[in-house]
């Protein structure tokens, strides 16, 4: 039964409608434990994850001068 026929004639709908996840599937830019590069930076990727979007989101420790924050959570196309 559609919405608009629940709607119209006051019925109760039986149906579940269907729900599409995606599920997106490419290779991590960086290893966990692999030195990379924050602008000027040298940092260490601790974790990663892909958002919502395929976006990979990495959280790295920085070394050295941090500025007051060692860890940061940054796109892994910031990271070289």
């Amino acid at each position: 039964m559609m919405l608009m026929e629940v709607q119209a004639t006051g019925a109760v709908a039986v149906e579940v409608p269907e729900r599409r996840s995606r599920v997106y599937e490419a290779d991590w830019t960086f290893r966990i434990g692999q030195a990379v590069k924050f602008d000027e930076l040298a940092a260490i990727v601790l974790w990663r994850m892909r958002s919502a979007m395929g976006k990979e989101i990495c959280k790295i420790w920085i070394s050295g001068e941090a500025h007051g924050r060692p860890l940061r959570m940054v796109d892994a196309k910031k990271l070289k």
